[in-house]
């Protein structure tokens, strides 16, 4: 039996729990793919599932890892239009398909939908098995990194922005916590659509990096007053919309950098899932509320043209090879970074 190294654990805690250990290379079956990964970027996805369970029943042992940049290696019984050697990314949700909400093109809230790296297998391994439906050609102008930098936060702040949102030239938008993926790719996504960008983040080098991926004004969130600078900022009425996929430790502050009639798009809660609501600010300012789950197929493939363009750039924080992936959950969970953290698998991957 021929194996391969991936990164797993077999019971949910801190970062100690996770491995590096050889386990059989997976077998494609019919209408799949298998990848020889490259490159696989880590997001906080993986820390939760790994933290465990508040993402629900997921199989154990699991190998995370939602983005992935490779070449189809095997492929299975009746897949057309892939060839072995092609160079690929994918698309990460698998969905019924029949559902009213599939029918419809929500696929986003299929309730029967899985994600590959939670609830089966991902990419932090040498190989991955992936439906071959999903398969996106990897964009000529990047490197397997720049690539695998790109699927879930790229269409995710698509998605939010764009799609639910409804994001307008010439409106404002206020994006907390720039250092992180969707939040970097956020700032970029509403500056292409006009808006003005606010964005916020924690140190003068983290202020310094938001501006330069096109944040109009960025604010210092451990400074006491800074929603009054947002607030100063947009001549005393409020921002359009506010971006918040942060959870109970942001909401609240990002409610109050709306205006009258704003609108706040959701997508996260990993600093909590719950917080005091005041319901009167929700209609006598006239509040939306939005949620935001993810990105659609369509949407993942627009980002990908972009960014070949140029339009979009990958923020890469810092590479590593597998071997560190406890430093890699280190890095997120301390958030000691800018942008991606991505892994390096394939040995000739130069990164």
């Amino acid at each position: 039996m021929e194996m391969m190294r991936a990164a797993l654990f077999h019971e949910h805690g801190e970062r100690d729990r996770i491995r590096v250990e050889p386990v059989p290379i997976p077998q494609p079956a019919a209408g799949q793919a298998r990848i020889k990964v490259h490159a696989c970027a880590l997001n906080w996805l993986d820390v939760g599932i790994r933290r465990g369970p508040q993402f629900g029943a997921v199989p154990l042992p699991l190998i995370t890892g939602v983005d992935v940049s490779g070449v189809i290696d095997a492929l299975g019984d009746g897949v057309a239009g892939w060839r072995v050697g092609d160079a690929v990314t994918f698309y990460s949700l698998v969905t019924c398909g029949d559902c009213e909400f599939c029918r419809a093109g929500d696929v986003t809230v299929c309730p029967q939908h899985r994600i590959i790296g939670e609830h089966m297998n991902g990419g932090l391994a040498e190989y991955t098995i992936v439906p071959a439906r999903n398969l996106i050609a990897k964009p000529t102008n990047l490197t397997h990194i720049e690539v695998a930098a790109l699927p879930v936060v790229s269409m995710t702040a698509w998605h939010m922005l764009v799609t639910v949102a409804r994001l307008q030239a010439g409106e404002s938008v206020f994006i907390p916590g720039a250092g992180g993926g969707v939040a970097s790719m956020g700032i970029q996504i509403a500056k292409l659509a006009g808006a003005t960008v606010i964005a916020s983040t924690s140190t003068p080098a983290k202020m310094e990096r938001a501006r330069a991926l096109g944040a109009d004004h960025v604010v210092n969130y451990k400074e006491p007053d800074w929603v009054e600078q947002v607030i100063d900022y947009t001549e005393g009425r409020g921002v359009d919309v506010a971006q918040d996929l942060v959870g109970a430790a942001t909401w609240a502050d990002s409610l109050r950098t709306l205006k009258r009639n704003g609108r706040m798009v959701v997508c996260g809660s990993h600093s909590g899932r719950s917080f005091d609501l005041r319901i009167p600010q929700i209609y006598h300012r006239q509040l939306s509320i939005l949620g935001a789950n993810g990105g659609t197929f369509n949407e993942l493939r627009a980002c990908l043209e972009l960014a070949n363009q140029g339009a979009l750039k990958p923020v890469i924080d810092r590479v590593l090879p597998l071997s560190d992936i406890r430093e890699g959950h280190r890095i997120l969970e301390e958030r000691d970074h800018f942008g991606k953290v991505v892994i390096a698998v394939a040995e000739d991957e130069p990164g």
